[in-house]
């Protein structure tokens, strides 16, 4: 090869292909961290209310006197939404308060979970904490019925799901029920908190379109090395 082609064929350097590679690696990184993103918004009750939220009851259901309100997570570290659900005439049923959320996804898999606690008031022993439950667009993926609660127990857990959700809009629903009156002061306490939607995949398109544009900024980065 003479000089005069060695000058015309300029070497790619290592800080080229350094370049490449930490833009493959960010786009890798943004699809794994859109995949893990929590779908649900104020799911630990951070704004100190139920933005985002929508509060509703069974048929014949109650969040309780003054209640659903948003205080602090009984074994702490973060706020919760408190209830002292039941009841409104009694027929025996499981009744009591909801909270819903819609949210969108992609398609695939996905993780959805909450926890939750049941604490006695302090003086009754009451027929049962309350009936915790997970549902996916009205379709129950979990739940757990506390049953007998002492004046000074606390039972605490978290309720967790999978699902194959389709790209669209879902809602996320807590439903907090007990088959026993509402009685104000005489009633267990229910706390739900740390809502989870995890595991979905972004739109193709999103990912396409990073891809598209950190390509473009590796060729800025190579047409400037060989002086283009």
């Amino acid at each position: 090869m003479s000089l005069h082609d060695r000058t015309l064929t300029p070497r790619i350097d290592g800080s080229v292909m350094k370049t490449s590679l930490l833009l493959l690696v960010a786009i890798l990184l943004f699809a794994a961290q859109a995949g893990a993103t929590n779908l649900i918004q104020n799911g630990s009750f951070q704004t100190n209310d139920f933005t985002d939220w929508t509060i509703g009851t069974t048929s014949n259901g109650t969040w309780g006197s003054g209640y659903p309100v948003v205080t602090g997570w009984p074994l702490g570290g973060m706020n919760a939404a408190k209830g002292e659900v039941g009841e409104v005439n009694f027929d025996g049923t499981f009744q009591g308060g909801t909270l819903s959320q819609t949210f969108t996804s992609g398609a695939g898999a996905a993780t959805l979970s909450f926890a939750w606690a049941a604490m006695g008031d302090g003086i009754h022993t009451n027929g049962d904490g309350g009936d915790f439950r997970l549902l996916l667009d009205g379709i129950i993926l979990a739940d757990h019925d506390v049953g007998t609660i002492g004046p000074n127990d606390l039972f605490n857990g978290t309720l967790t799901a999978n699902a194959n959700l389709s790209a669209g809009t879902h809602t996320f629903e807590i439903d907090i029920l007990r088959p026993y009156i509402a009685f104000a002061g005489n009633t267990p306490y229910q706390y739900v908190t740390n809502a989870d939607v995890e595991g979905t995949v972004p739109e193709p398109s999103s990912i396409l379109l990073l891809g598209i544009g950190a390509l473009g900024l590796a060729g800025g980065v190579l047409r400037r090395k060989l002086g283009f």
